[in-house]
């Protein structure tokens, strides 16, 4: 790889982990964003911003 690539690549990948650590970080310290699950409940697919009482059961 020549250095114009090594380049674009790091780049690319600090890009990407600055977005997700923004994303989920900011929703870590919030207390109405919440973890959401895929269709299976096994895979995590995102996040949702709702209030506590509008997102528990009775």
């Amino acid at each position: 790889m020549d250095l114009t690539t090594r380049f674009l690549l790091g780049l690319t990948a600090v890009a990407v982990l600055g977005y997700i650590s923004f994303v989920y970080g900011s929703c870590a310290s919030d207390l109405d964003c919440h973890f959401r699950s895929c269709a299976g409940g096994r895979q995590f697919c995102g996040v949702i911003h709702a209030r506590v009482q509008e997102y528990q059961t009775p």
